[in-house]
């Protein structure tokens, strides 16, 4: 496990760093993400205030579509794109991080007359919660999922999810459900699964074991219990979900960076350590973990650190580390500028290449992987 010294030297680094990246992000930075399809197509959404730019390059080259919507949020906001399984739609979600969170904001676009087809937004209500997020299509098909829980500074265990239409329209009313008394409170959107109908949720006193609910409707809970699986309790940042029996994390450790593939049906699991990153003196902290469509490659990103002599951490970098899933092995990495937005990166794997898309010194970046 790691160290409470090094636990609270990284959580000290780390705050300093997403600090110094929201305040400027609340005056002219602009907020970046991205995904790929199956198809390997790419979207890339960048919002500078009160602007977002959708824009969708195909796979094989041809001409990029760019599509402008204007989302009139004051607040400091984070982004997420999602595609629909069938790949026709796009649906941007921009979430608003104050301690009392405005409303959430959607675009969507229709890829098949390549136009925004909806631009809404979702206030907070009694219904659905104080802090609304954009979750993804719900199991891929074209209703979109919308997730609601307590505000950021009190966090509860309740939580809400709500259907809406591409169009923008409200497809059903909120499916409200509470967690046991012995779960951690609702509120780390990376624990949540939409494609395959599941909200993750971690136990206390102890993290493990990591559980499931259904976001809608009823059906068996998953969990996660194994005792050499304990890692994939504590990574809350960086973690995917290839398949409906499967999860894959990555987390931060004195020993080396963890990643755990786990199939819950099959009680099996797997872990490999990521290589050292940096020189001698610096270390890692895990910081985000993404997907690849196809659920073959998972991406870690990790800061890279180093102390200077009065022991305050700084930034050196970012490096992306890149597994593949099943059976789990190390494939490669890629050293990233340092003011890469790790919420930007996404990954595309087909026919062995692996591709990052990464936004940093206000332009989007596109690497391929060299396998080690």
């Amino acid at each position: 496990m790691i160290s409470q010294p090094m636990k609270l030297l990284i959580t000290v680094a780390i705050a300093g760093i997403c600090l110094c990246s929201c305040l400027t992000a609340r005056t002219s930075d602009p907020v970046a993400c991205s995904a790929f399809n199956k198809q390997g197509d790419a979207a890339t959404a960048t919002f500078v205030r009160p602007k977002l730019s959708l824009q969708i390059a195909p796979a094989g080259g041809g001409k990029s579509i760019t599509l402008l919507a204007t989302a009139n949020d004051d607040g400091l906001v984070s982004c997420s794109v999602f595609f629909d399984r069938e790949h026709r739609y796009v649906a941007v979600g921009l979430i608003d991080l104050r301690l009392k969170p405005g409303p959430l904001f959607i675009v969507v676009a229709d890829l098949a007359i390549k136009q925004i087809i909806s631009n809404f937004s979702v206030p907070p209500s009694a219904d659905m919660g104080v802090s609304l997020k954009l979750i993804g299509f719900f199991r891929g098909g074209p209703n979109l999922a919308v997730l609601g829980s307590g505000a950021p500074d009190h966090p509860g265990r309740s939580f809400s999810t709500t259907c809406f239409r591409v169009t923008g329209g409200q497809e059903s009313p909120p499916e409200m459900r509470t967690l046991p008394e012995n779960a951690e409170s609702v509120g780390n959107i990376n624990l949540i699964d939409a494609v395959h109908n599941r909200l993750w949720f971690q136990s206390k006193p102890e993290f493990c074991p990591l559980r499931s609910v259904p976001l809608i409707g009823s059906g068996p809970g998953a969990a996660v219990d194994e005792a050499d699986a304990k890692a994939a309790c504590d990574a809350v940042s960086a973690i995917g979900y290839p398949g409906e029996d499967t999860l894959i994390t990555a987390a931060t450790r004195d020993s080396g960076d963890l990643v755990t593939h786990v199939d819950f049906v099959h009680r099996s699991v797997a872990q490999v350590v990521l290589p050292n990153a940096g020189g001698r003196g610096s270390y890692t902290s895990v910081r985000s973990g993404v997907l690849s469509a196809d659920g073959e490659a998972f991406a870690i990103a990790r800061i890279v650190l180093a102390n200077s002599s009065l022991g305050d951490a700084h930034r050196q970098g970012i490096e992306v580390d890149v597994v593949q899933v099943s059976p789990l092995k190390f494939v490669g990495r890629l050293r990233l500028k340092p003011d890469t937005d790790s919420a930007s990166i996404s990954i595309d794997q087909r026919n062995g290449i692996v591709k990052v898309l990464s936004f940093s010194d206000g332009r989007w970046n596109s690497e391929q992987l060299k396998p080690e």
